[in-house]
C-alpha cells in the first residue's frame, strides 16, 4: 500500500501533471473573464487562477529538470519570482520582457499565505491577457521537455507515443492561445 501512495504522489507531482494543472488554471481564468464579466473589485478569482497557472508552469519545468517537490516547497513556496529565477538558472529560455513584466505584476499578490487583493477601480474589469500570455509562453517552451520527462519516469511506449502526446499538448495550447489577443 505504501508503494501505491508513493507512485500516486510521484504521478501527481510529475512535470506533465503540473503542466496540465497549469493549462487548466489558465483556461479557467480565461473562461471566467469571457463568460462572467465580473469586475475586479467584485472578484479576484481570475487573477488568482492565472497566477496559479503561471506557478504550475514554472514548477512543471523545474520538475522536468529534476527539482523535487520537497525542494520547491522549502525554497520556492508560491513565490513566482523565485520560481522564475530558479527556472532561468536551470536553462529556461530567457522570457520576453512582457512575460517577466506580467509575472512581476502579479507576484506580490500571489503569496504563500493567501492571494492578496489587487487594487482595482469600481467597475474595472480584469485584463488577463498579459498573465495568460506569460503562462502559455512558458507552457509552450517546456512542452517537449515535460513529455520527455514523462516517458523517462512514467511512460511506456514507442517514440511515436511521445510525439503524439507532444502534438496533443500543442493542440490544446493552440486552442487556448487562439483566444488571447496578444498571442494571435
Amino acid at each position: 500500500m505504501q508503494e501505491n501512495r508513493a507512485d500516486h504522489e510521484s504521478r501527481r507531482t510529475a512535470a506533465l501533471a503540473l503542466w496540465r494543472y497549469s493549462h487548466d488554471y489558465l483556461k479557467a481564468a480565461q473562461a471566467l473573464c469571457e463568460t462572467d464579466r465580473i469586475a475586479s473589485n467584485e472578484s479576484q478569482a481570475p487573477y488568482h487562477l492565472a497566477a496559479q497557472g503561471i506557478e504550475f508552469a514554472l514548477k512543471a519545468f523545474l520538475r522536468a529538470r529534476g527539482v523535487t517537490p520537497e525542494h520547491m516547497n522549502a525554497h520556492i513556496g508560491h513565490s513566482l519570482l523565485d520560481a522564475l529565477q530558479e527556472a532561468i538558472a536551470r536553462d529556461l529560455p530567457p522570457p520576453p520582457v512582457e512575460v517577466v513584466r506580467a509575472i512581476r505584476f502579479i507576484a506580490p499578490h500571489h503569496r504563500d499565505d493567501q492571494f492578496h487583493y489587487l487594487a482595482a477601480g469600481h467597475g474595472e474589469f480584469p485584463d488577463l491577457t498579459p498573465l495568460l500570455a506569460a503562462g502559455t509562453w512558458i507552457l509552450r517552451q517546456i512542452a517537449a521537455e515535460v513529455v520527455a520527462d514523462y516517458y523517462v519516469y512514467h511512460g511506456q511506449g514507442a517514440t511515436t507515443a511521445g510525439d503524439d502526446m507532444l502534438r496533443r499538448l500543442h493542440v490544446d495550447l493552440d486552442l487556448t492561445t487562439s483566444k488571447i489577443p496578444a498571442l494571435q
